[in-house]
């Protein structure tokens, strides 16, 4: 017959089932059980073995259970004191309901001590149900009153998706809170969701927080996925009602460091940031929030941003972008070499789209919110661009193709030490090659231009890149300091200042203000009657830099009463010079002059003698002159024609091979020819004229021909010199000399001869 083994002397009592309960009011805390006790005489302790304690929490929602082969029962403490290996069980919701039987006052009290135990064993078994996390450890130590296990031997776990390690561990009944206090380190499993790659985590310590559904990573708190990885002085999770990861929240000094196969290194900071993610485990959006910064580093260059806030929306499983919401202060910018592009707003919204590689996705637009300002600087180039709404499309690469600007766009451009170029407009349209820079800028609504004192207008423009050249049409006009032209259509090179107008061609010269007479009469080259100047043409062509420029097709210019018509006018501004050819028609008003009254000498006047002249007014005075060509000299008010010339007012005319045509004195002007008097009320009129060369005067029926003639306006006469200058009448009378002086207000001409000089009147003076 088989004897019981005898009980040692220091045992007072041994049983083969053991449990006890910590309850609240009618709800069962929790409870420990143990398949053997023994108690020891004199002592505080009772060795329990194949030990289970079951967590069943203040809501009665849970099921945790911990199970160890044997451990040490003080009833005065209430410690429970666990040697070798421990396992922990935190049951999720769906298997709490499996054991309720067991949390119970009567299973507390043992009247269902078995089926409680089955119960717990199945909730330990991770095949036999869910298991959100099983804990193993070692030396663990459990406190009856405060409802605490802990231990600071290393830790390892499992949860679904994943596993880890940490060291000591601290599990609270009564608040239901798990703490992993050092060494904390996660590894999830690859999933689609996670693009096929492994996540993994570590952290100064981890809590679990089951009643309020937190897990919190303490610091150094860091995530890698790949390459990439997240660090924060503390991460939480927040979990739903199943246990699945809800809101997942980045602070204290969150960042983010990733770096790709081509040995590009992206960095991003903030003050918080936030994951959310859709029941399914799908990131629905994230949020980066207070002073976000970062920079991509590529092989080309560097890609820097900064902004307030900024908020991801994301899309499908794979996590794919679908907007990108940035606000306050935002700034992004790329340096490659010397070049950067940079956009700064206060608002920004960016859409995605499918990439060309499966699981990628490409910027589609991005748009301004607010007002923005983008520059772009090449080299000793930059281009600056300020709108109230910006819009930029992207191409199938994700490459900007087109920029659009609204309500408002302002451009100013800098090229090497020239003066800036500024243009505003209504909007604005640009494309971009495929290397980034802009190729063309088109502007409509209102477009003006300034650079230096040069401006000019239009309803649109076109910019392009590669020529630096601009197109106005449109109404378009230019204008600088002293003139203004329009035209149907402009085209100005911005680096050489050479422009072309086309079409119904008006230019004004507007000379400057009495106080700035002379810097008028110094700087501007149409000086050529009172008043304001015009010219008119088919085209202009020439630069706005040096000042020349040429009216070409029916070109014609009139200021005051003066007037010159040409196929060809150019004009030289820093020479204050304009030259006029092909069937040139030049008008100039003349002094109002006077009428002479001479009563003739005797034949017996001595050698030398001269007339007395009587001085009356003369009603004015246009004279017309045809030559193929013309210059004028603005500051000394003198017009040379040549190739043939004609003039003619309404008593007379002149023919010669050139003309030189001197004008009154301009008020302020250079220094007249001498003798040379201002027209009272500042209208500069011919004053006199010099012909050469073959040189024929009418005048009534009398006609003079010599090799020179100078006309004077002042007193209305013609001097004839050179070669045999010779007068003939109506009568083919003929009268020569050295020099022949006829007036044209009567009949009187004074003689120069060998003989001496004398006076010839209507009625011939007998020699």
């Amino acid at each position: 017959m088989h004897q019981p083994a005898a009980i040692a002397a220091t045992v007072e009592k041994q049983s083969n089932e053991f449990s006890f309960s910590q309850g609240d009011k009618d709800r069962t805390l929790f409870t420990v059980r143990a398949a053997r006790a023994t108690q020891f005489k004199d002592e505080d302790r009772a060795l329990l073995e194949d030990v289970w304690i079951t967590i069943y929490g203040r809501e009665g929602n849970r099921n945790d259970n911990i199970h160890t082969r044997e451990c040490n029962y003080e009833p005065k403490s209430g410690n429970v004191i666990c040697q070798g290996d421990v396992t922990i069980d935190l049951s999720s919701p769906a298997a709490t309901g499996s054991a309720t039987p067991a949390n119970s006052k009567a299973a507390a009290d043992g009247k269902t001590a078995t089926e409680a135990e089955t119960g717990a064993k199945t909730l330990a078994n991770p095949s036999a149900t869910d298991q959100p996390i099983h804990v193993t450890t070692k030396n663990l130590s459990f406190n009856r009153v405060t409802g605490q296990a802990t231990t600071a031997e290393p830790v390892q776990f499992r949860f679904p998706g994943g596993q880890g390690s940490a060291v000591g561990v601290t599990y609270d009944s009564q608040n239901a809170t798990v703490r992993l206090e050092h060494a904390v380190d996660l590894k999830m499993d690859a999933s689609e969701k996670t693009n096929g790659t492994a996540v993994t985590a570590t952290a100064g310590s981890m809590e679990i927080r089951r009643n309020e559904r937190i897990v919190e990573l303490d610091s150094p708190a860091v995530v890698r996925e790949g390459t990439r990885e997240l660090t924060a002085g503390k991460i939480s999770i927040a979990l739903d009602a199943n246990f699945r990861a809800q809101h997942v929240t980045a602070a204290d000094h969150p960042a983010v460091h990733a770096k790709d196969p081509n040995g590009g290194e992206f960095t991003a900071s903030g003050q918080l940031f936030e994951g959310f993610l859709d029941p399914s485990g799908s990131i629905d959006r994230i949020v980066a929030d207070g002073n976000v910064t970062g920079a991509n580093h590529t092989k080309t260059g560097t890609d820097t941003f900064s902004m307030s806030r900024v908020e991801f929306a994301m899309q499908g499983k794979q996590n794919l972008l679908k907007t990108m919401a940035a606000t306050g202060d935002v700034v992004f910018k790329t340096v490659e070499g010397d070049d950067s592009r940079s956009l700064e707003t206060q608002s920004l919204l960016v859409k995605f789209g499918p990439g060309k590689q499966p699981n990628k996705s490409r910027v589609e637009s991005a748009e301004t919110l607010a007002a923005g300002t983008i520059v772009s600087k090449t080299g000793t180039d930059s281009t600056e661009l300020r709108a109230k709404k910006f819009v930029t499309q992207f191409n199938a690469a994700g490459q900007v193709e087109k920029l659009f600007g609204y309500s408002g766009v302002e451009i100013r451009r800098q090229t090497g030490s020239g003066p800036p170029q500024k243009s505003s407009a209504t909007e604005l349209a640009a494309t971009f090659p495929a290397n980034g820079e802009w190729d063309t800028l088109d502007e409509k609504g209102n477009v003006k231009f300034q650079q230096g004192d040069r401006q000019a207008s239009a309803a649109r423009a076109r910019v392009l890149r590669a020529t630096d050249t601009i197109t106005l049409d449109g109404s378009p006009v230019l204008s600088d300091a002293v003139s203004r032209t329009s035209a149907t259509s402009v085209l100005i090179d911005q680096k050489s200042g050479d422009i072309r107008a086309t079409g119904g061609v008006v230019s004004t010269y507007i000379p400057a203000p009495p106080a700035n007479a002379q810097t008028s009469a110094q700087t501007t080259p149409m000086n050529f009657g009172s008043g304001t100047g015009h010219i008119s043409a088919l085209t202009l062509t020439g630069s706005t830099a040096t000042g020349h420029v040429i009216y070409t097709g029916h070109a014609r210019l009139w200021q005051g009463d003066s007037l010159l018509q040409a196929n060809q006018i150019e004009v030289w501004r820093d020479d204050k010079k304009l030259v006029a050819t092909g069937n040139v028609v030049a008008v100039f008003p003349q002094t109002s002059g006077t009428e002479i009254k001479t009563p003739g000498l005797p034949s017996t006047a001595p050698s030398g003698a001269r007339a007395t002249v009587a001085a009356a007014s003369r009603p004015p005075t246009l004279w017309v002159i045809h030559a193929p060509t013309l210059t004028y000299w603005s500051d000394s008010g003198k017009a040379h024609l040549e190739g043939g010339v004609k003039a003619s007012s309404q008593e007379e005319s002149m023919e010669s091979k050139t003309l030189d045509v001197f004008l009154t004195p301009a008020p302020g002007g250079a220094a007249a020819p001498a003798g040379a008097q201002a027209t009272p009320g500042g209208a500069r009129q011919l004053d006199r004229a010099l012909a050469l060369g073959g040189v024929t005067v009418k005048q009534g029926d009398r006609r003079g021909t010599a090799e020179q003639a100078e006309y004077t306006a002042a007193d209305g006469k013609f001097v004839l010199s050179g070669g045999n200058p010779m007068i003939t009448d109506a009568s083919s009378d003929t009268t020569t000399g050295r020099s022949l002086t006829f007036f044209v207000a009567n009949d009187t001409i004074l003689i120069d001869s060998q003989e001496g000089s004398r006076t010839l009147t209507r009625h011939r003076v007998e020699k």
